[in-house]
């Protein structure tokens, strides 16, 4: 199992998801491979632990895990597909078409 650490928070990747264990509860971003394309479809912070940054770091480690692999991502979730908005030096890493694509 790999893990990230950024912004303070350890990120562990599983298949088909990375988690953030903070205070007992689980932050987590949901992917899909298909093929070389990393489909980021689902982030959820409980609202507890919301406005800490948690979520970027689930997408940041998503981020580096595809880039380590040399895969692309598709930001299917609203989320990440904001992240990249904000990242312009991701675009790089960004898949189009598919279900989700802008």
């Amino acid at each position: 199992m790999r893990q990230w650490t950024i912004v303070d928070v350890v990120v562990e990747h599983q298949p088909g998801r990375f988690v953030a264990r903070i205070d007992g509860e689980d932050a987590v971003l949901v992917y899909e491979r298909d093929g070389d394309v990393l489909d980021l479809v689902h982030t959820f912070t409980p609202p507890r632990l919301r406005g800490r940054n948690i979520a970027a770091a689930l997408t940041a480690a998503a981020v580096a895990y595809a880039q380590a692999e040399r895969l692309k991502i598709r930001p299917t979730c609203s989320y990440t597909d904001a992240y990249f908005a904000l990242h312009p030096e991701l675009a790089a890493l960004r898949a189009f078409g598919g279900a989700g694509s802008t």
